[in-house]
């Protein structure tokens, strides 16, 4: 999977408006896959720290979150409030 936001300062540069809107919403289509990579990345991460030991709120000091939030991301589980549904 190509980095989506790799050239974003050549788009800018596109001196044919459609032709950078085009561009532009390419890079955003990729986003959401790089926002369930960089999730599962975190999360691993989190799941780690909890394999070392480490409680919910010795990781939240670490990455400057709430212990709550910590252990949402350890459950998969998205930010964004009540009702929000489960990372895939």
């Amino acid at each position: 999977m190509e980095n989506p936001l790799a050239d974003v300062d050549d788009i800018e540069r596109i001196t044919d408006p459609a032709e950078r809107a085009r561009q532009a919403g390419v890079r955003l289509a990729a986003v959401p896959a790089w926002q369930e990579r960089l999730r599962k990345i975190r999360q691993a991460a989190v799941l780690e720290m909890r394999q070392q030991q480490m409680s919910y709120g010795d990781i939240g000091k670490e990455l400057g979150l709430h212990r709550n939030r910590i252990q949402q991301i350890a459950e998969g589980r998205p930010g964004g409030g009540k009702g929000a549904k489960p990372d895939a």
